[in-house]
């Protein structure tokens, strides 16, 4: 079966002008139904309607063909089957046939190839002519028998309320009745947040609140990617930094507690009370911070990859995971706090790291993450030659604000962030002159790593 999508997009909108080329996280808000169609698998051609020049242009700039429709169906009271019908008689015209129809409005920019992909097998089915989606829905209705009774949600009928995310109708049967619905006709069922139509700045916003952090996942907005094939069991082993001098952090126990004497400060003076609260150390390695860390006020639990790291952190760690963060690793809602030291840069999948960890904690738990700022002033000026780039573990690189953003979207709200350096052993005179020769590797320096202070929603 040979599958058409048409977006109806005309220029004439009322309440918000211009509303389908308005720019909403960072695309006009036809982009996102030609991009959902482009998306879903057995859509063969994507064709946008519009009676706009302009329109046509930014269409096509997103990949989508353009037909132009004429006045007499570009009106506020004309019938968006009219320019079904249009499109595909133009389209036959030049010998272009197809099956199905699907009708993808721009206004239901939250639509998702899944729910297109339901609706494609739907109506291979013969029998089937059209297919709608819908939300289910149980609010009072005050023309409804009970909106005196008022009987528990969970025992009110629920109702199906249609919603616009798509239309798919048989063409032969479309041109018969001249209605996009032709029965007998499948149901899709979809959220009712995904159902939302846009008609007003209120609902755009709604939406867009949505569609931003979408758009910044597909499009790596969080982080860029570098490729690994190594693993990290050797990562605890004597190596050389990027100044050439070998060392091995399994024996810095002094240094990396006095490097994170902030964090551990922070941790100690949390709480006041007598009360023993949960912490987690996601990649604890050989457990140096948790040491410092008041045994009296925290049971400790510690997660780390390295097998060799992790038997080392039991002495200070009672309760060890050795393996990677997964969905049923620990209880939902255990931690009072989760704390990951530099850890996130060496994640294949952040962003799925940074849900599971917001999973495991309390609700108002804080999360302590550190990680190098590969968008820092040293970063920016030396370029390849930025010593934390010298890892090659380093696959997911984040900034302040992109990591601020990542938590930000994903239930977190972010207190603050820190940038440690002038009260560390790498605020010197020899690092500072070593920022003037961009040749060799750059040195330590202020802001190329960050400590984020955050609490879950």
């Amino acid at each position: 079966m040979k599958n058409l999508a048409i977006v109806p997009a005309r220029s004439g909108s009322q309440r918000l002008k211009h509303k389908n080329i308005k720019l909403w996280a960072g695309h006009p808000l036809i982009y996102y139904q030609i991009n959902c169609a482009k998306k879903t698998k057995g859509i063969d051609k994507v064709v946008v309607a519009t009676d706009s020049k302009e329109y046509a242009a930014i269409a096509e700039s997103f990949g989508a063909e353009v037909i132009i429709r004429p006045p007499e169906i570009s009106g506020s009271k004309s019938k968006t089957e009219d320019t079904l019908l249009f499109v595909i008689d133009q389209l036959e015209k030049k010998g272009e046939i197809f099956d199905n129809v699907i009708l993808l409005q721009p206004t239901n920019a939250l639509n998702k190839p899944e729910f297109l992909k339901k609706g494609l097998e739907a109506i291979k089915d013969k029998k089937i002519k059209s297919v709608l989606t819908y939300s289910k829905c149980k609010r009072f209705f005050l023309d409804d028998d009970d909106i005196i009774s008022r009987p528990m949600s969970t025992d009110k009928k629920t109702r199906k309320m249609e919603t616009g995310c798509f239309w798919i109708t048989n063409i032969e049967a479309l041109k018969k009745e001249k209605n996009r619905i032709v029965k007998p006709y499948a149901e899709i069922e979809v959220p009712e947040i995904n159902g939302l139509d846009i008609d007003t700045l209120e609902e755009m916003n709604i939406a867009e609140s949505v569609l931003i952090k979408q758009v910044r996942e597909e499009e790596g907005k969080y982080f860029k990617k570098r490729e690994y094939d190594g693993d990290f069991e050797d990562y605890y082993g004597p190596k050389k930094d990027p100044d050439g001098k070998l060392r091995d952090i399994s024996k810095e126990k002094d240094h990396k507690i006095e490097f994170c004497k902030d964090e551990i400060k922070f941790i100690n003076n949390l709480y006041d009370d007598r009360k023993e609260r949960k912490i987690l150390d996601i990649g604890c390695g050989a457990g140096f911070v948790m040491s410092a860390i008041d045994d009296n006020k925290w049971e400790k639990f510690g997660l780390e990859v390295s097998r060799k790291a992790a038997e080392t952190a039991k002495k200070y760690i009672p309760n060890i995971h050795i393996g990677v963060l997964k969905t049923d690793t620990y209880p939902e809602e255990f931690f009072d706090l989760v704390y990951s030291n530099h850890v996130i840069e060496h994640v294949l999948d952040p962003i799925d790291f940074i849900r599971k960890i917001n999973k495991i904690m309390k609700t108002h738990g804080h999360l302590i993450i550190a990680t190098p700022n590969f968008d820092s002033g040293a970063a920016r000026r030396f370029g390849e030659n930025f010593r934390l780039l010298h890892d090659k573990t380093h696959i997911s690189l984040f900034s302040d604000f992109s990591l601020k953003q990542l938590l930000e979207d994903n239930g977190f709200i972010v207190d603050k962030i820190e940038y440690p350096f002038f009260n560390t052993e790498y605020f010197t005179k020899e690092n500072l002159m070593r920022l003037f020769d961009t040749s060799k590797v750059s040195p330590p320096f202020y802001g190329s790593v960050i400590t984020l202070y955050a609490r879950k929603k």
